[in-house]
């Protein structure tokens, strides 16, 4: 593996800061409306700033803020920084040293890497199981317990060093690892905590291609599959090993069974042998939401259920779901006149 060397002089640069600023104008106006127009209204000296404390070594994280935030049924611990020069640092980190080591990790990863959607991650499971005609299919499912909050410091610094020849790209790593508000694990909340997780993670994703294996990775979850059922408890006890070599603990909820049973269900698909569908908990969060939208029409309830049109589109069956219950196509959304078909 070729190691990364000097890229601090252009990762830092008044350039690739004043990109990282722009950037985070574009995807984040509206969470951020205020914190972008105060950093804007002084953005050179704010820029200067932040590049004179990135060369002299001087610049840290400042104190987090904290809230817990329920997403799909989840309560997550969500921490974020309380000065957006912090974000905007990230973010230049982001866009040029995580985009050298997203090009490390496998092709079948799918979280926080731009170009890798979850459409493209269904239909690359889909195919491959196309190949598996005739022959059993057995899968094994897993996740890691707590996965960001439970990512060992001392781990995920050894990782780094191996993966970058730059010492003063390492030590500025290791700063936003030390400023972390938990002493074990990673804030969710950081714009670089999913490039710091793939590469915490990658190790076992190689190991698990070079063993031969059908593998897929989401975020923390993982869904292996072969013929052999033997070949899966192998897997399994493989999967163990190299997690406690990083000081995670897999759910109990791990299983190995034929897909016949449950299907693969992953990135809110479920992958069978000769379809795909959309995951239930899904179609029934917009079944409900499309019942209060014809019982009151408001363009925030709109806007809601339009939000989760990308699962349904690419799937045969999803397109007839959504016009079955909602009752229109996604593009009268665009328009609050056409949407009057909702309320007949």
């Amino acid at each position: 593996m070729k190691r990364i060397r000097n890229i601090f002089p252009f990762m830092i640069s008044k350039f690739v800061l004043l990109c990282a600023f722009r950037h985070l104008k574009k995807k984040c106006k509206k969470k951020h409306a205020r914190r972008i127009q105060r950093f804007e209204a002084h953005l050179e000296k704010n820029i200067e700033r932040l590049h004179k404390t990135l060369m002299n070594g001087t610049w840290k994280m400042h104190p987090y803020k904290h809230i817990v935030r329920e997403e799909c049924g989840k309560l997550r611990e969500i921490f974020y920084s309380s000065d957006f020069g912090d974000l905007v640092v990230q973010c230049a980190i982001g866009i040029t040293l995580g985009a050298v080591l997203n090009h490390t990790l496998i092709d079948d990863t799918y979280a926080g890497i731009p170009g890798r959607s979850l459409h493209k991650g269904m239909r690359r499971m889909y195919r491959k199981v196309q190949k598996y005609v005739g022959k059993p299919i057995y899968v094994y499912k897993m996740d890691f317990k707590k996965f960001y909050l439970s990512i060992d410091h001392d781990k995920l610094k050894e990782i780094i060093v191996h993966k970058i020849k730059d010492k003063r790209t390492v030590q500025l790593l290791f700063n936003l690892i030390d400023g972390s508000p938990t002493p074990i694990g990673i804030p969710i909340g950081n714009f670089i905590s999913p490039i710091l997780a793939n590469q915490f993670l990658n190790g076992i994703d190689r190991e698990a291609k070079d063993r031969g294996y059908e593998y897929y990775r989401y975020n923390d979850d993982i869904i292996a599959f072969c013929e052999s059922k033997e070949k899966m408890r192998k897997f399994q006890k493989m999967m163990h090993k190299l997690a406690d070599a990083l000081k995670l603990v897999i759910k109990p909820s791990e299983q190995i069974f034929p897909i016949e049973r449950f299907g693969m269900d992953m990135m809110g698909f479920i992958v069978q042998r000769k379809r795909v569908l959309v995951r239930r908990t899904i179609e029934r969060r917009v079944r409900r939401d499309a019942r209060k939208l014809k019982a009151k029409y408001t363009p925030h309830r709109a806007r809601g259920i339009a939000s989760r049109w990308g699962w349904f589109k690419r799937v045969k069956s999803g397109v007839n779901f959504w016009i079955k219950n909602v009752g229109c196509t996604i593009k009268q959304f665009k328009n609050l006149e056409k949407t009057a078909c909702l309320a007949t």
